[in-house]
């Protein structure tokens, strides 16, 4: 049997789609409101802090994971998210 890696692209191009599907067709006010749910999010997850093995100086906090992970919820939607997050952290919500 032939090894045809287009077969595999094309296939993980379809899962890609069907699992991402629901971000293109979901309305402006829903993303909205799932933006600043993840804005809030991120300052819960920010007071989580561990520090990595070799490296006591520097943590690594909660905020990262949170922030990568709502790049990858909300796509080009994300940028609306870290607006949110600065001007709820300028208005003095901690």
């Amino acid at each position: 049997m032939e090894f045809n890696p287009g077969v595999y692209v094309n296939k993980y191009r379809f899962i890609r789609y069907n699992f991402f599907r629901w971000r293109l067709e979901t309305k402006i006010i829903n993303k909205v409101i799932l933006s600043l749910f993840l804005s809030c999010l991120t300052g819960v997850l920010a007071q989580f802090r561990f520090y990595l093995p070799g490296n006591q100086m520097v943590p690594v906090t909660g905020q990262t994971f949170e922030v990568l992970l709502s790049g990858v919820i909300l796509g080009r939607w994300g940028g609306m998210r870290q607006m949110m997050y600065l001007v709820i952290g300028a208005a003095g919500v901690q």
